[in-house]
């Protein structure tokens, strides 16, 4: 952690025309000669602002000059909010460019240059408590882009305290984290800021944050590159908010977690519980007789029975593994009639199946079957550069070489023609219907996930979107305009996503609903233990992740794969509610690990059931959430408020052997109180007639008993 120097903006160095626009639109790219002088010279600065945040642009230049937080009355000067492109050949700078238009209006200002034929544009966006920057570059010429550095703030504030902070940490090596922000800290808040993309090269010096990323591509001349955007946002610390040290305060995760919502958007969905095929005794490779898919069916009912109305599918491809190989140009895929059957079954049990479809390699999982796409094609195969995964890299765990050496030709995703005829096949089999979700997974290099987190991904090959070597940024940005294309066409589907978008972090996660588990064992063998176990993982997802919690996912149950019945023990139900509130408390997605052919008590699946129905009627609740202080732990009371329009729940978890008490205030900060001035309490679960009517800022104390959840119910007292 470093203190920023106090001081005043330094300088810039560059080369700026003598007039340009203040007041009226300017057509991107306008050319320099089209701008027209005022009569009465401009003020020097403007300001962009809402309620919460002030941006003040620099006229003479364009770039953001400092930024106030109207949330704690401080102003952040900012100096050298500069830009600069590499390519194979020089290096377009900030102080070479000339300034061609500046629009400041609304919430929004733009500002184009120009350095002979190459164009750029800066675009900035202010939105609730944060700034968006995202630039864009026209080439003249044909160019490899080696490098885009789209800011470097220079803070020149007293008192100003730069943090650089790495995520998700969790099956990682220091310095293996796709993602990185940055934290400024002061008494009453802060800011913070990065790049909204995994992997960017960003760092900090100083009292200097680099804000960058290695796009390694070819653009064609004339060819319009938007670059990842940038962000800058505010905070304010909460009353009596003590020292987070090297890990983000609860202010700035809830900062940070208001900006990745407003990016990724609200949910789409109510609530929706899941069963994972391929953990849940069913079916893992191609059907091959009708007793397998009656087999499969009994799953589907069981459920049902559960009150489980998601299921993903056990398959990729709906296990029609033989044709998805043999497909050519045209791509026309069609369900077989076995995997039909199961699809119509699912339908009249209520039971949606979720198609499971894969990028590099057709199976990754089934050793012999699985093979890249389009075998006809060499061309659009990935060449991985072996050498650099040969396991002598001490951040590789394993050697990826060898596994590529086993491992079929697969596809690179950063190809645009491999990509066009994968999103063409998968929108054809959405578009069919007989899927109401659709999920990706495996990872760049075609091993099935299990070298995700390598960077960068290497692909030797010529002819492709990316230069040889390096083709990380495209593979991602390949990935990102494939998910895209599904929501674009298929707006209600249910886009649930694994690897490779599990392990790259909230900034791959445009336009998902649900992000399978970063945990993937479905707790200890103790549901007191795994309930505690699903609240904590949540948390770290969202307040070290940054995920939105109606993202998140939590994961009930240990692994059911395959179909040996005698290896899947179920656990005791005791306590079924305790896992089953924890996972409801956390998220209004869940997915089961479920044994769907050796079964369960009827007791089990009516709370199963009983407690699904629950989360259906109050879903409008589970969708918001605001965690209390306290982490789980044996020896605290913790949980969550889930208010809307000043009603809802708080649910409360004491896994431990002795009562113990929870508390909360009647506040905005506390638990998202925002007009009411009395409200009543009320114990919703167990089933008590206990209840407080208490004012807005007093704190409520409520017994909970030992290896208890408990729900109460918060309402305006009238």
């Amino acid at each position: 952690m470093v203190e920023a120097e106090a001081g005043e903006m330094g300088a810039f160095q560059m080369k700026t025309p003598k007039f340009f626009y203040v007041a009226c639109f300017v057509p991107l790219f306008a050319p320099a000669a089209a701008v027209r002088a005022e009569e009465t010279p401009a003020p020097p600065r403007a300001v962009v602002e809402n309620d919460r945040l002030a941006a003040v642009v620099d006229r003479s230049t364009g770039v953001l000059a400092a930024l106030e937080n109207k949330l704690t009355g401080e102003t952040y000067t900012i100096g050298e909010d500069q830009f600069e492109f590499k390519t194979d050949s020089t290096a377009i700078r900030f102080q070479d460019v000339q300034l061609a238009a500046l629009d400041v209006r609304g919430q929004t200002w733009n500002a184009s240059y120009r350095q002979g034929q190459t164009k750029i544009e800066a675009v900035y966006t202010l939105d609730d408590h944060f700034l968006r920057k995202q630039l864009a570059i026209v080439f003249a010429q044909p160019t490899a882009l080696l490098r885009a550095e789209v800011s470097r703030p220079r803070f020149a504030t007293a008192g100003l305290k730069l943090m650089e902070y790495s995520y998700p940490k969790f099956g990682r090596k220091p310095g293996e984290e796709p993602c990185r922000t940055f934290f400024g800290r002061t008494a009453k808040g802060g800011l913070f800021a990065g790049v909204g993309m995994p992997f960017a090269d960003t760092h900090l010096d100083g009292s200097q944050v680099h804000l960058a990323f290695a796009p390694h591509l070819k653009l064609a001349a004339g060819e319009r590159f938007e670059c990842e955007p940038v962000y800058f946002g505010v905070y304010r610390r909460l009353p009596n908010e003590a020292d987070s040290g090297d890990e983000p305060s609860r202010s700035e995760s809830d900062a940070m977690v208001a900006m990745t919502s407003a990016v990724l958007g609200p949910p789409r969905h109510g609530l929706a519980p899941m069963a994972c095929g391929w953990h849940s005794e069913m079916q893992n490779y191609s059907y091959t007789s009708p007793a397998d898919v009656e087999a499969d069916m009994k799953s589907l009912d069981f459920l049902a029975e559960c009150g489980i109305d998601w299921v993903s599918d056990s398959h990729p491809w709906g296990g029609e593994i033989d044709k998805i190989n043999q497909l050519g140009a045209d791509g026309r895929f069609q369900i077989g009639e076995l995997t039909r059957q199961f699809l119509d079954h699912a339908r009249q049990t209520g039971v949606q199946v979720v198609m499971w479809s894969t990028m590099t390699n057709s199976h990754p999982w089934w050793d012999g079957h699985g093979k890249g796409f389009r075998s006809d094609l060499p061309r659009w195969q990935s060449r991985p550069d072996k050498k650099r995964y040969d396991g002598t890299d001490g951040r590789y765990n394993g050697d990826l070489s060898s596994l590529l050496d086993r491992m079929p030709p697969g596809n690179c995703v950063a190809n645009k023609p491999f990509m066009d005829w994968l999103s063409k096949l998968n929108l054809d089999i959405a578009r069919d219907g007989q899927f109401r979700g659709w999920c990706v997974d495996g990872d760049f290099f075609g091993t099935g996930g299990y070298y995700t987190t390598i960077v960068p991904v290497t692909c030797l090959a010529e002819g492709h979107d990316h230069l040889p070597g390096d083709a990380n940024f495209c593979c991602q940005r390949a990935l990102a305009r494939f998910i895209a294309d599904v929501r674009k066409q298929q707006p209600q589907m249910y886009i649930f996503t694994c690897r490779p978008a599990q392990d790259l972090g909230v900034w791959a996660l445009h336009n998902i609903d649900a992000c399978f588990t970063l945990v993937e064992d479905g707790g200890p063998p103790d549901n007191l233990a795994a309930g505690d176990g699903i609240r904590k993982w949540s948390r770290i997802r969202v307040h070290r992740d940054f995920f939105p919690h109606y993202i998140d996912q939590p994961l009930l149950f240990p692994s059911c794969a395959g179909t040996d019945l005698a290896a899947h023990r179920w656990r005791s139900h005791e306590h079924l509610d305790f896992i089953l509130l924890s996972a409801l408390s956390s998220s209004p997605n869940q997915l089961f690990y479920l044994p769907t052919k050796g079964g369960i008590p009827d007791e089990d699946k009516a709370t199963l059931r009983h407690w699904l129905d629950w989360g259906r009627e109050y879903a409008r609740f589970l969708l918001v959430r605001k965690d209390l202080p306290d982490w789980p732990t044996v020896d605290k009371v913790d949980g969550s408020a889930h208010i809307v329009e000043d009603q809802g729940l708080v649910f409360l978890f004491n896994s431990g052997k002795q009562p113990l008490e929870g508390r909360f205030a009647l506040t905005d900060e506390s638990i998202g109180l925002k007009r009411s001035e009395q409200f009543r309490v009320l114990q919703h679960y167990p089933v008590s007639e206990k209840q407080v009517i208490a004012k807005r800022g007093e704190t409520i104390l409520w017994q909970v008993p030992p290896e208890t959840a408990l729900v109460l119910e918060i309402q305006p007292a009238r």
